[in-house]
């Protein structure tokens, strides 16, 4: 029988050299398997339009979320397919101000009557996008730049996956895990 002794160290004692080793051994579990997507969809205003444009449009006090994300369906490819499903995940908690921030005054005649549906089309790597019926072809402009902000903010929703998923492998994300976690490592970084 022998007995091995192994010293244990917290990211902090590590000299610089092994802490380098160590992001690189905790990004290497991550690569082999995480839960990053889960996260980025977690997000309860994953769907709301830019706080700055709707408090100009609405003030502070605009009740938030305009779009609630129920987390329901959500299925998007940040990579070569780029696209964003989630017709199922959002909820309109207020329709005026919604058709408002797409540039929709429902007070206008010719405009009071419209109705919209957002959905998602049923072939392969289809974005979800909005429909709008029922309004004046004296507004087809109007709704032409209203399915386009639209358009631009599944865009954006996008963006904010693909970037909330990099982050989890920047080093400075790892480093936060780590410490948040009480990873311990060997002298040259390994994870124990």
């Amino acid at each position: 029988m022998r007995t091995i002794e192994t010293k244990v160290f917290n990211y902090e004692e590590l000299n610089k050299e092994a802490q380098d080793n160590a992001i690189e051994a905790v990004r290497e579990t991550y690569e082999n398997g995480n839960d990053f997507w889960e996260w980025a969809v977690d997000d309860c205003a994953l769907f709301e339009p830019r706080e700055k444009e709707l408090i100009e449009l609405f003030g502070e006090d605009y009740n938030f979320p305009l779009i609630k994300n129920t987390r329901e369906s959500i299925y998007f490819d940040t990579d070569r397919n780029r696209f964003l499903d989630c017709e199922k995940a959002m909820e309109i908690t207020n329709k005026r101000q919604f058709l408002l921030w797409l540039g929709i005054d429902t007070n206008i005649e010719g405009l009071n009557e419209i109705e919209f549906d957002i959905f998602t089309s049923n072939y392969r790597n289809a974005d979800t996008v909005i429909n709008f019926d029922n309004y004046s072809s004296d507004f087809d402009e109007v709704i032409y730049n209203a399915e386009n902000k639209f358009k631009d903010l599944i865009e954006d929703v996008l963006e904010r996956i693909e970037a909330d998923i990099d982050y989890r492998f920047t080093d400075e994300a790892i480093i936060e895990d780590i410490e948040a976690n009480g990873y311990e490592f060997t002298e040259d970084g390994a994870i124990y």
